[in-house]
């Protein structure tokens, strides 16, 4: 905690100002309301997506990037897979590849491209192999626009950007860390053996402070399939929305394949008994913490993804799970090994740097195991090589 005071008091100007106007909307959402409170679902989805002063949507540099920071100078909140190493967009790139060619298809889209080095990545890959391939784009945040504008300006013929989801769209689907920044409803089992939900309320010195109210008909139903693993006074998340955006998918995609990549659970590990406060974490300046409370508006909010409610959500709206696996496992079956065995071993500097990487990428005590990869069809059953060794659907559903 003491980091993290450290932290909020060396702040830059605009980063306190931007701080100070975000609390300020959240309480006066509070405050405003008919509860003097409000769920903690609305209360994540201002704090990130508010069009004025949300995290994701007004923030800038929330990404690490390593190629424009220095030792003393560490940019962004958080690092995603794709910052790490271009091997990484490689490797992803033979299994894309894969379907495609079933598909007789050019088209990949990508929900929440970041700063923009997946895609390019990716397009710099299929150009290598002679591919043609049409990119598409969907992204909330207007300051992330820009700067993938930037990242891809070698690629403008090839890359669009989507103010909707796409009609009809047959092709390979990206969503690389999207659904942990989805709002979550949380939920608590109190010792009296009931399901109370986590809603944000003002103290007399107007700090947010979390209050329980009996939990809807919604969350009743939700928790359901997790009181059998949990005990009194547990408290975690659901995501309703991530369930929701499952449910668009057979709306817009005619034939293809969803690649969700993502750190999560089976429901069966994600709510064990070790795991009674939740997976909520925060991210500021590569500190992590797990108090939502203490920067709003400046810092990342995120949860585990629940993979069994994925498969869940999928299978009852006419997809099927093609695969599910470790990102290490995932990785190790397209190619990875075979990639990093080609690499230039000359430049010793970055031969080490790409080592490292990788090594981040596949060890089980990093991304390797933390980190899952599912993929979800429609008019699609042909076997994927990402899943050709240590599938674990099975593991999903009872």
């Amino acid at each position: 905690m003491s980091m993290i005071k450290s932290l909020l008091k060396n702040l830059h100007p605009s980063s306190i100002e931007h701080l100070r106007l975000t609390m300020d909307l959240l309480k006066r959402k509070i405050q405003s309301s008919n509860e003097r409170a409000i769920k903690f679902e609305d209360w994540m989805s201002e704090a990130l997506y508010n069009p004025f002063f949300g995290y994701y949507t007004s923030k800038k540099d929330i990404i690490f990037n390593g190629r424009n920071s220095t030792d003393n100078n560490i940019n962004g909140d958080f690092v995603t897979a794709p910052e790490l190493t271009p091997i990484f967009a490689k490797t992803l790139s033979r299994q894309i590849a894969q379907v495609l060619n079933y598909l007789e298809s050019e088209n990949i889209i990508e929900f929440g491209a970041g700063s923009g080095i997946l895609a390019k990545n990716i397009l710099q890959e299929f150009k290598k192999l002679g591919l043609n391939i049409n990119y598409k784009i969907i992204e909330i945040s207007n300051s992330l626009i820009s700067t993938q504008k930037q990242t891809l300006s070698s690629f403008n013929d090839k890359v669009e950007w989507l103010s909707s989801l796409p009609i009809g769209f047959n092709g390979c689907v990206i969503a690389n860390e999207l659904l942990d920044a989805m709002p979550v409803s949380i939920f608590h089992y109190s010792k009296n053996k009931s399901i109370m939900e986590k809603w944000v309320g003002l103290n007399q010195r107007e700090e947010f402070v979390w209050i329980d109210k009996p939990a809807d008909n919604r969350l009743l139903e939700a928790t359901k399939k997790i009181l059998p693993l949990i005990e009194c006074d547990y408290t975690s998340e659901i995501n309703f929305q991530s369930d929701a955006w499952i449910r668009t998918i057979p709306k817009w995609l005619t034939r293809g394949v969803v690649f969700i990549i993502d750190y999560g659970f089976p429901r069966h590990e994600y709510y064990h008994l070790q795991r009674a406060t939740g997976t909520l974490m925060c991210h500021l300046n590569h500190i992590a913490y797990s108090d939502p409370f203490i920067a709003p508006g400046i810092q990342d909010i995120t949860s585990h993804v629940d993979f069994s409610s994925i498969a869940e959500a999928s299978i009852e709206n006419g997809l099927y799970v093609l695969g599910y696996t470790s990102l290490a496992n995932f990785l190790i079956n397209s190619g990875i090994i075979h990639i990093v065995q080609d690499l230039d071993k000359s430049k010793i500097k970055n031969h080490v740097e790409e080592l490292g990487a990788v090594q981040k990428l596949l060890s089980e005590i990093d991304m390797g195991e933390l980190f899952k990869v599912i993929a979800i069809g429609k008019d699609f059953q042909n076997e994927l090589v990402g899943f050709s060794e240590n599938d674990r659907s099975h593991k999903l559903l009872p």
